[in-house]
């Protein structure tokens, strides 16, 4: 029998959809899995123990590589084991509480935690767009039924859900939409009117019925939340730290995805700007050279500029013609460090200013991610984004920053070479250099 991941829930689920949401997680390095809980866990990847931001990174493309090519969880191990084995990240070993300064005895990578990441990850990530969809259809199909596997393996207090149907708005959703715990294996079914009426089910309502308690977890005291059902004397409760929506938590937009970087004035359009983590790598401390030695042997050729836009549709329109999103909502690029999951909808933000004109620039966004110089994994204020340093030559001779933010939407702008500023712009762990 073949190997097959245990998803069958994702069955109809768009793959962008669960791409793009583990796309828009943020890094975070914590020792505990309740260091990041609830809603955290929604918007950034972790993993207790994985102190080392290149272990995490190992993990998290390992995962993303699972959900872009649907890899079983068999795959996924055997791709990553070896890599986890060869940096020391495996095995039980004495590792410092870096809380507390306690040497303990802690496990680190074993096909058991490889499991549990595999299975999480892509049952977390699969859910948040499965909701995102339901919610999308909901004024077709406003009724949710909690649905369990209900076999030997199934926990007593999600079989108990079962069944239970409350309307897509019902505050109840907010803290049971699955997963509602390590493994779990529940989902929801969507339902219009007429198959309610027709099979005679209780529409219920939470009112009342849903509260929160915190339950210890820690040996030094730590607690985490979960949330509570009450149907008369029957209580239903997911697990500890599992009291949330991960695809309600799930940003549309990176709040930050469309300001500019302030390291540079190129860079800054008026007073608002992301700021860059001072104290990173940079290129002369990764042995690089300086972008205006670099001889036009090592740059791309310019591409055509593309006419404005004369509206903010038509520059839409431009710009999704140029990278390949012409009737079409998303598209997967290969980068020589993964793939980058383009969205129309996620497109929006670079045409806002007209006098920008970005969508002229459209034709060098492909090169730049297929082809760059170097990609930088840099650390902003609120997280890690991945930067990709497009060289071009020809008539504009432009150096082209594209930068992933944490939703999967893009931001890039050009300069020109000789510009004394551009080399700030290449800080971070140096992902990719072109030799």
């Amino acid at each position: 029998m073949p190997d097959l991941p245990d998803l069958r829930f994702a069955i109809g689920l768009p793959p962008e959809r669960a791409i793009g949401y583990f796309q828009a997680k943020g890094y975070a390095i914590s020792f505990d899995w309740h260091e990041l809980l609830e809603e955290a866990q929604a918007r950034s990847f972790t993993v207790a123990k994985a102190m080392r931001l290149d272990i995490l990174t190992d993990i998290r493309d390992a995962v993303q590589k699972a959900l872009d090519q649907g890899q079983t969880q068999r795959q996924f191990a055997k791709e990553l084991t070896p890599t986890l084995k060869a940096k020391g990240w495996w095995g039980k070993q004495e590792v410092v509480d870096p809380r507390t300064g306690e040497v303990r005895q802690a496990q680190l990578g074993s096909p058991w935690r490889l499991k549990t990441i595999y299975e999480t990850n892509m049952a977390t990530a699969y859910a948040a767009g499965r909701y995102r969809e339901q919610l999308e259809n909901a004024e077709e199909q406003p009724y949710w039924m909690y649905v369990a596997v209900m076999d030997a393996r199934t926990r007593p207090a999600h079989a108990a859900l079962n069944g239970k149907t409350l309307r897509y708005d019902d505050p109840f959703w907010s803290s049971f939409y699955p997963p509602n715990g390590w493994n779990c294996r529940c989902r929801v079914r969507a339902m219009d009117g007429d198959r309610v009426e027709r099979k005679g089910i209780k529409v219920e309502t939470s009112q009342g019925r849903v509260t929160r308690e915190d339950v210890r977890i820690s040996r030094d005291g730590r607690t985490a939340g979960m949330a509570v059902y009450t149907d008369g004397d029957v209580r239903m409760q997911t697990d500890p730290g599992w009291a949330y929506n991960p695809g309600r938590s799930w940003p549309l937009t990176d709040r930050n995805g469309g300001l500019p970087d302030c390291t540079a004035r190129n860079f800054a359009e008026g007073d608002k700007c992301i700021k860059v983590l001072q104290g990173q790598p940079d290129w002369r401390s990764q042995g690089r050279p300086d972008l205006r030695a670099v001889p036009e042997s090592q740059r791309l050729v310019a591409p055509a500029l593309l006419p404005g836009g004369k509206t903010r549709e038509e520059a839409l329109d431009i710009l999704a013609r140029a990278v390949g999103l012409e009737g079409q909502a998303a598209r997967v690029v290969a980068t020589p460090v993964g793939k980058v999951t383009l969205q129309r909808d996620l497109l929006a933000h670079l045409v806002e200013k007209e006098s920008n004109a970005r969508e002229r620039y459209g034709n060098f966004l492909l090169p730049t991610l297929q082809k760059p110089y170097e990609v930088y994994l840099t650390e902003y204020e609120d997280g890690f984004r991945e930067r990709y340093i497009g060289l071009f030559t020809g008539k504009y001779n432009l150096l082209t920053v594209a930068r992933v933010n944490r939703d999967g939407s893009l931001l890039w702008n050009m300069m020109q070479v000789d510009d004394k500023h551009l080399n700030k712009q290449r800080v971070g762990e140096l992902l990719y250099p072109k030799k």
